[in-house]
């Protein structure tokens, strides 16, 4: 059984505007997935309308792998996020 290669990308907010028309003809690729970040952060993942369907029937290991290695950026987001807060004078901005 062939295996897929990964067809998971991340794109910032911005760049989604700019190339939207490209990434909704990217998307029609049921395999493909978008992680939009916001200041580098995960915050959704953008999936085709046949993809989501797939997902309904039932996740692909991918898209187990993909769920998996986004709760680990989100987790460690909010984990630095935490920390930062409490070392991190008022007023100054912190890089993650």
């Amino acid at each position: 059984m062939p295996q897929h290669q990964s067809r998971v990308r991340f794109i910032g907010s911005r760049e989604l505007h700019r190339d939207l028309p490209k990434v909704l003809e990217t998307l029609e690729d049921p395999e493909a997935r978008f992680v939009l970040t916001i200041h580098s952060k995960p915050k959704a993942v953008i999936i085709g309308a046949e993809a989501f369907l797939d997902i309904l029937r039932g996740p692909s290991a991918q898209d187990r792998l993909l769920a998996l290695q986004l709760g680990a950026l989100v987790q460690g987001h909010e984990a630095s996020a935490a920390t930062s807060e409490v070392e991190a004078p008022q007023g100054e901005l912190i890089g993650v």
